[in-house]
């Protein structure tokens, strides 16, 4: 996300921003990054919603006619298995490699605006919120059409929330160390990938390793977003108490963490 002018956002103030200059600034800054993301190309906005339309198109295409699969243990098409776990992942994935290196892409603000620099953070991780919430409306639509039931898309909200504030706290963590050590996004380009290959996104889960992924609160998260959309089953609820613990002590440590470094920020980017 390229920075924002002194101008853009007003005169640096010398006092605390109150809470509604911080949500104004946070709007304007979610809206800059959206736009930024398409400017220049020939559709513009339109691809917020062309990108996740061909990505679900592409997976119904070649799971229905070039690679036909059958139904998962639930009795639930693979297709919309596999998409209804790609679509958070993918939203995952991207705030969180966003978010490592925001502070030092936005080093020039940090510098000369008097606002809190942990809004930068949240800025990547609600962008790909907002273009996996339109993947999500593309697949109920899609279901819909089919004369799926939809009945339990009140849990969509509630596993967004989750995913939100677990991906907003790690973004805290990695976007303060990277700050000191720029070698991160290498480290974190590979672990990410271990981790999605140890998520259920691919295959269900089951068998001997199903007390194994019990642990991956990736298991619990996704299978919230599977029971909205699809009506399957809801996770075990022990699953679903350690993701919610899970998410909120990595919101709350993140937080912690990147205020602690704040203060030395702006002297090292």
């Amino acid at each position: 996300m390229e920075a924002l002018p002194t101008n853009a956002v007003g005169r640096a103030d010398p006092r605390r921003p109150t809470t509604y200059k911080n949500l104004h600034l946070l709007a304007e800054l979610i809206r800059r990054d959206f736009n930024a993301r398409f400017t220049g190309s020939a559709l513009g906005l339109a691809w917020a919603l062309l990108q996740p339309l061909s990505l679900v198109f592409l997976y119904w295409f070649v799971f229905t006619f070039m690679i036909p699969q059958p139904v998962t243990a639930g009795g639930q098409s693979y297709v919309y298995f596999l998409i209804s776990g790609l679509i958070p992942w993918l939203g995952i994935s991207e705030g969180v490699l966003r978010s490592t290196t925001t502070i030092v892409d936005n080093a020039p603000m940090v510098r000369r605006l008097a606002f809190r620099s942990e809004l930068l953070v949240i800025v990547p991780n609600a962008t790909a919120l907002i273009l996996e919430l339109v993947g999500f409306v593309l697949l109920t639509v899609a279901l819909g059409v089919q004369g799926r039931s939809l009945r339990d898309l009140w849990i969509l909200p509630f596993a967004f929330v989750l995913q939100f504030s677990l991906q907003v706290g790690l973004g805290w963590m990695l976007a303060a160390t990277y700050v000191f050590f720029r070698d991160l996004t290498q480290i974190l380009t590979f672990a990410l990938s271990i981790v999605f290959y140890l998520s259920p996104i691919l295959y269900p889960v089951g068998g001997r390793f199903a007390r194994f992924f019990a642990w991956n609160p990736m298991t619990a998260l996704l299978g919230l977003f599977r029971s909205a959309v699809l009506t399957s089953a809801l996770p075990d609820p022990a699953s679903i108490v350690l993701l919610l613990a899970v998410s909120a002590a990595a919101f709350a440590a993140g937080l912690f963490l990147f205020r602690l470094a704040q203060p030395t920020l702006a002297d090292l980017i």
